[in-house]
């Protein structure tokens, strides 16, 4: 469970918002984590997309080892 805490919390904001039991304060909340949680994974994604751009050559070398570990069967 150490390895997957971010998972976790986010699992468990997202049963907060539909539990019907909650409060709506709660709910707009974890709605409002869960939010900055999706802005901070969207700028993360983007920084690293330019750089993979920046450098062709380096992503085609790591797409072929991931390549050769499919086919060596590691």
């Amino acid at each position: 469970m150490s390895n997957n805490k971010l998972g976790s919390y986010i699992s468990k904001l997202m049963t907060t918002i539909v539990d019907k039991e909650q409060e709506e304060f709660v709910k707009n909340l974890a709605l409002s984590e869960l939010t900055t949680i999706k802005n901070s994974l969207e700028e993360f994604i983007l920084k690293n997309q330019l750089k993979t751009e920046e450098f062709p050559d380096e992503s085609i070398t790591e797409k072929q080892l991931l390549n050769e570990e499919k086919t060596n069967g590691k």
